[in-house]
């Protein structure tokens, strides 16, 4: 049985816990609840081990992804460094081509480009201004508290499932 039908057993043993006529909780429907309870309980510590396992394959896999990004940041850094090693001493020793039987290398020109010295002597006519627009949800969130009633805007208080 899964938890899904064991929480509608016991809300079905909620529903029926009194006696309609006299208003007494009823002694057999409390040992039935109890067993219930019991079987919530060891699905919840099931479920739960079975969040636990995940989150730590998740965790693995983050730590995988993080070690792969640094191995790739540091290959990455190795390969500009080395072209540009390359480049340098091309430029520097007046050689534009060298021919191979497994690939060329040649210095080439790249497009114009703008090389801006100081941002501040640049007329504002060369300027493009960028307006971001942010909700302050702090600040709603305190004057909603405040009592202050704010159009598109409420409170709302969650919950979330911890696992230690």
């Amino acid at each position: 049985m899964n938890l899904y039908q064991i929480a509608n057993e016991y809300q079905a043993i909620l529903d029926n816990t009194f006696d309609h006529e006299t208003g007494e909780i009823l002694p057999q429907v409390m040992d039935k609840m109890d067993e219930v309870t019991k079987k919530i309980e060891d699905k919840g510590i099931a479920v739960a081990s079975y969040i636990k396992n995940l989150d730590a394959e998740r965790k693995a896999i983050e730590d995988a992804k993080k070690s792969m990004a640094d191995r790739e940041k540091s290959l990455e850094r190795r390969v500009e460094w080395l072209t540009n090693y390359l480049q340098s001493n091309m430029e520097r020793c007046g050689i534009n081509e060298i021919k191979s039987p497994y690939f060329g290398i040649k210095l080439k020109k790249c497009p114009l480009s703008v090389d801006i010295q100081d941002e501040n002597i640049i007329p504002n006519d060369y300027k493009k201004i960028k307006e971001i627009v942010s909700i302050d949800k702090l600040k709603i969130k305190e004057e909603i508290l405040a009592g202050v009633i704010i159009p598109g805007a409420s409170l709302k208080q969650n919950n979330r499932l911890e696992i230690r």
